[in-house]
């Protein structure tokens, strides 16, 4: 064999060689990358499905803030029954060892939402309190979710229905809290200013507010906390905006950033809507 056929061989083997490693390096950055954007997609997903977001809820799991492990929260919420209406519901988590009784805290969601989709996001820092429910609106949309509509007075019911299904499995009849999302936040504040609920504290998420602050403490609200992700810009400067404002009014009141998330409460950190839940009920709670 000549000496050039053999550097000829010798250059088509490396080129093979080299060619070979490409390949290999290629299979596995797609491979990292697609699973990287798997994770960005569910992210991104949970940030903008706003109500259409479904969390999956580990069996077993532990919420934890400041380093405390606050307690094991049940895997699937529950169904109380109260004057023929089914209403989800998560129990509290320290009911046996509680000297007091458990408040009730009641998730409200938002314009064309389902109850199955935001509740499970709320029951660490709830659960902490007491009992959470969270009702269906009134009005049924075509594709199964839910609305409430404008009628205060339709409204109040379908409230005082979920909370007397709380009271009814050994929750507290004082005022608890009440949480709302974006056209749920707009229902607990109307449901106060109408005086047709009673709350210790309010949760509001993800909706442009302006509440009167006298308004406020004549209803007795203690505390609200006001949160939005900052992608949900207009909720969001609102949101912070209202919080100094009421303050200087004298409710306490503090703002609680959701994020880089949009309209939803989908957020990367659910110690987030924990303290919200903890500061709106102002150190109220099982036990205390």
């Amino acid at each position: 064999m000549s000496l050039s056929l053999l550097r000829a061989l010798r250059r088509v083997v490396l080129v093979c060689i080299v060619a070979s490693a490409l390949l290999v390096g290629a299979f596995a950055n797609r491979a990292a990358a697609g699973t990287q954007a798997s994770a960005f997609a569910s992210a991104a997903a949970s940030g903008s499905a706003g109500e259409r977001t479904t969390r999956t809820v580990d069996s077993g799991a532990s919420a934890h803030r400041g380093g405390e492990a606050r307690g094991h929260y049940p895997s699937a919420p529950i169904t109380l029954h109260v004057d023929n209406v089914d209403v989800m519901a998560f129990p509290p988590v320290r009911a046996q060892q509680a000297e007091s009784k458990p408040l009730s805290v009641i998730y409200l969601h938002g314009a064309r939402g389902r109850a199955v989709n935001g509740c499970p996001w709320f029951r660490g820092g709830a659960s902490e309190l007491g009992w959470l429910v969270c009702p269906e609106a009134i009005e049924q949309q075509p594709d199964g979710s839910w609305s409430w509509g404008a009628d205060v007075f339709k409204q109040a019911p379908i409230v005082e229905g979920a909370l007397r299904a709380a009271r009814a499995n050994g929750a507290s009849s004082e005022p608890g809290i009440a949480v709302g999302f974006s056209q749920g936040s707009y229902v607990a504040l109307d449901l106060v200013r109408a005086h047709l609920a009673s709350f210790r504290g309010l949760v509001l998420l993800g909706a442009e507010l302006h509440p009167n602050a006298q308004r406020l403490k004549d209803a007795g609200i203690v505390r609200v906390s006001l949160g939005a992700g900052q992608m949900d810009h207009l909720a969001y400067a609102s949101l912070r905006d209202e919080a100094v404002r009421l303050s200087s009014d004298g409710v306490e009141t503090r703002f609680f950033d959701l994020g880089r998330v949009g309209h939803t409460y989908a957020v990367e950190d659910t110690s987030v809507l924990d303290d919200a839940i903890a500061f709106a009920a102002g150190g109220a709670g099982v036990g205390n």
